[in-house]
């Protein structure tokens, strides 16, 4: 009773640890879990950072002076004084345009967070497909080799009757063998590809998960048009605010040639010579830095650079995207007529040519070996309908990829 009671408590165990997982719970978790993800999101907030940093305004400079400073002096009745307050200006939109320029990192770095969550939702829902295609060929194989051992039983209680030979009792276990070394492989395959899985959502604890959405025929998607899915494609966007970027860093490398200005305000102490008293005045003074040698030149020339560079990469990425979307439009097309007009059928025939051969053969209508050959011939047709179905899933995953769905 005790050895009984243990054994269910192991398979209650195993059932709590085989918990469901449909794509949308995939992709949340991996949004939440992500270290990369977390990492892209602290590039926003240093970008906020440089942002609040531009807005600041520089600090003013104190300098306290003493001058007729020589030997034999007296400090209180003999050395002048001066005390000034040194305050550069920002009047001529240098302030304003490091404020537009870090603003524009902030929208960049945000474009790139985005993408970056778009990215791993991508590759999260193609694995999910992959690995959700892995469990059902295990789980097709597994009922395969379930059924196949009642044939191996059938045929062990024919040989023991006198009334098949052993060669085929023979032939029929080394089927169920193939059957077994295939069902094998079939399970390192899905620990595999859940594994991947769950290293993209960013999981640590890799538990058994059974994955819940439906392999089956039962998706279909509409293409919205080149247009609409260059404008939902976050690759434009970032191609789009990194231009924005590079044309702000432009504007303030053509302001910053225009002249620094500083004011300088402050008080002086005189002593007047031969003596006991002093004269206090006030000083105010505004220094202007010449561009003579030094336009900013070559900071200038770079900028323009950089902005034709973006503007050529921002060409190169649309004509990409656009070959991306048409190549999975007609990819997603492709797939589904081959559900529907090739597999499809082929694995109804399949079903019905081993249904009537397993017929025959009950009857002693047919021999093993065309019974044989009809049951690899289903079980080759379920795995290619598996195969496809993934396939098909995969390619709706990419399409809408292509057009910039978010998750």
């Amino acid at each position: 009773m005790k050895r009984q009671f243990a054994f269910l408590a192991l398979i209650a165990g195993l059932c709590r640890a085989q918990t469901g997982l449909s794509q949308e719970e995939a992709v949340n978790r991996a949004l939440r879990s992500r270290a990369s993800l977390k990492a892209e999101g602290e590039r926003v907030a240093a970008a906020e950072g440089l942002k609040k940093q531009a807005a600041l305004r520089a600090n003013p400079e104190f300098q306290f002076q003493n001058e007729n400073l020589r030997p034999g002096q007296t400090y209180g009745r003999d050395v002048d004084t001066l005390a000034m307050v040194n305050q550069p200006l920002d009047v001529l939109g240098k302030r304003r345009q490091r404020i537009a320029l870090a603003s524009d990192g902030v929208t960049r770095t945000q474009a790139e967070y985005e993408l970056a969550r778009w990215q791993i939702a991508h590759s999260v829902k193609l694995a999910y497909w992959t690995a959700r295609g892995a469990q059902e060929v295990r789980e097709v194989l597994k009922s395969t080799v379930e059924n196949f051992q009642k044939i191996i039983d059938y045929h062990a209680a024919q040989l023991s009757a006198g009334a098949i030979a052993e060669q085929d009792l023979l032939r029929v276990r080394l089927e169920g063998e193939r059957l077994k070394i295939s069902a094998n492989l079939a399970a390192l395959e899905a620990n595999r590809t859940r594994i991947e899985l769950l290293k993209q959502m960013g999981q640590t604890d890799f538990a058994e998960v059974v994955l819940t959405e439906p392999l089956a025929l039962d998706a279909a998607v509409t293409p919205v048009g080149i247009e609409q899915a260059l404008g939902q494609r976050f690759e434009i966007k970032v191609a789009r605010a990194a231009l924005e970027q590079s044309k702000s860093n432009g504007k303030l490398q053509d302001i910053s040639a225009r002249p620094d200005l500083n004011v300088t305000y402050g008080y002086k102490r005189t002593q007047l010579p031969d003596t006991q008293e002093g004269v206090n005045t006030a000083m105010v003074s505004l220094r202007v830095t010449l561009p003579m040698a030094d336009r900013n030149q070559g900071n200038r020339l770079a900028a323009q650079a950089e902005i034709r560079r973006q503007q050529e990469l921002l060409a190169a990425v649309e004509a990409e995207l656009k070959a991306e979307y048409y190549g999975a439009v007609q990819e997603y097309e492709a797939r589904r007529n081959e559900l529907l007009n090739s597999l499809q059928p082929f694995r109804e025939h399949a079903a019905n040519i081993s249904g009537i051969a397993a017929a025959a053969y009950a009857e002693g209508g047919t021999d093993l070996l065309r019974l044989l050959d009809a049951e690899r011939a289903r079980l080759d047709a379920e795995m290619a309908w598996t195969r496809g179905l993934v396939d098909y899933r995969q390619s709706i995953v990419r399409l809408e990829a292509a057009e910039g769905v978010n998750q």
